[in-house]
């Protein structure tokens, strides 16, 4: 471990870099940070030098006392004893810039120069502020026409970046990947990204180790599955005795993961009477998936032996949390300002009770209200417009 980073690439040998992947000791730069805040979209982070991306994440993200944003009157209330952890505050705004900039590096690293990316709105503003002006590699990235308009805002344009809106994205996505055969940074298509997610156990671990409970939410369930493999790590290696307890929270409501509107809003106040999906139950490690139940499991057997896969199995719980249970963690903590998907995980440590050393994963930021500059997105709507869109920038390249 090189104890002179306190960034990804502090973990690059336990992460499996390549030689050529692994960073040198120079020192990230230090982090304007009155910049990002002014104007995040103005902000590049990303610098390759032939080794790695180097995210200039020049500490850990911090941990704090989630009583601590609760209104003065109430801030010793008992039930909030739990730690958290502020992954939104990290250089890109979310905790996406773990898988990614391990992603993009182990592409730059064996020359790939093409690739495509689907994305709600957080992981193309970290590829967008991670990916360097001079790589040789175009990344495609799909997002729907719904996105926030905030989220597509914070998008940094660059030359290698090719931001796509689109009512199909996923599905024109998956057309250009076959078709063009591109690589899919999808988390759970691309192992990479659950590799670059350990480095958050790894985190957690150096900055409580005596954590009993981790809450995350999960979509592709890629930095559950990266947070599980890290204590496995651990305890492999004798550094660790126990796994946490990782609670991964799920919603079935429209406001984590998707678009918080007013409709949603008056649906999400309409669920106290008829919403049934908040009980808790436990999982096997699960992905979000195209199954029709749309979950599977992880296959872990490639990374460790039954007796160790077991041991993860009864080590992942899930927990579903409905709107309503999102709105109320919102009306509880009015001074944490961070995404809907970090007060599902509250609301989640809320219902499992107080618990020994709790830790809750708080995983992206809310971005300030800007409009897009739509002008600067390209638009396709059916495969016709992604085989002209490709084959003219192809042609370019």
């Amino acid at each position: 471990m090189d104890s002179s980073r306190k960034d990804i690439w502090r973990y690059a040998k336990l992460l499996g870099a390549t030689e050529t992947c692994l960073p040198k000791l120079d020192l990230t730069a230090k982090i304007p940070l009155d910049k990002a805040k002014a104007d995040p979209s103005a902000v590049a982070w990303g610098s390759w030098k032939g080794e790695r991306i180097d995210a200039q994440q020049t500490d850990f993200t911090p941990i704090e006392r989630a009583a601590d944003f609760l209104p003065k009157p109430r801030q010793d209330e008992k039930s909030a004893t739990w730690w958290i952890k502020r992954e939104d505050k990290s250089v890109t705004g979310s905790h996406k810039f773990r898988s990614l900039v391990y992603q993009l590096s182990c592409l730059l690293d064996s020359n790939v120069d093409k690739a495509v990316l689907s994305s709600s709105g957080n992981a193309a503003i970290a590829a967008s502020k991670l990916l360097p002006e001079n790589a040789k590699l175009k990344l495609f990235v799909f997002l729907s026409k719904k996105t926030p308009p905030e989220k597509l805002a914070a998008i940094k344009f660059t030359k290698n970046l090719i931001p796509i809106l689109s009512s199909r994205p996923l599905r024109l996505a998956r057309y250009a990947i076959k078709h063009f055969n591109l690589k899919d940074l999808r988390p759970s298509k691309d192992p990479n990204a659950a590799i670059g997610f350990r480095s958050l156990g790894f985190e957690i671990f150096e900055q409580m180790p005596k954590v009993k409970n981790i809450f995350s939410f999960a979509t592709s369930g890629a930095s559950i599955r990266g947070i599980a493999q890290s204590y496995e790590f651990l305890i492999e290696s004798g550094i660790s005795k126990e796994m946490p307890q990782i609670f991964a929270v799920c919603s079935s409501g429209q406001l984590a993961g998707s678009l918080v509107t007013k409709s949603a809003i008056a649906l999400a106040k309409a669920e106290q009477v008829v919403d049934k999906k908040n009980c808790l139950v436990d999982i096997e490690p699960a992905l979000r998936s195209e199954a029709k139940d749309g979950w599977t499991r992880v296959d872990t057997s490639r990374q460790f032996n039954l007796s160790s896969r077991q041991r993860i199995d009864k080590k992942i719980r899930r927990v579903d949390i409905s709107n309503m249970e999102i709105l109320s963690a919102r009306e509880k903590y009015p001074r944490l300002e961070t995404s809907n998907e970090g007060l599902a995980s509250l609301a989640a440590a809320e219902k499992v009770g107080p618990q020994e050393e709790s830790l809750v994963i708080l995983t992206g930021r809310i971005w300030s209200k800007k409009k897009p500059d739509l002008n600067k997105f390209f638009e396709a709507e059916n495969f016709a417009d992604v085989d002209k869109l490709m084959n003219s920038i192809f042609k370019n390249m």
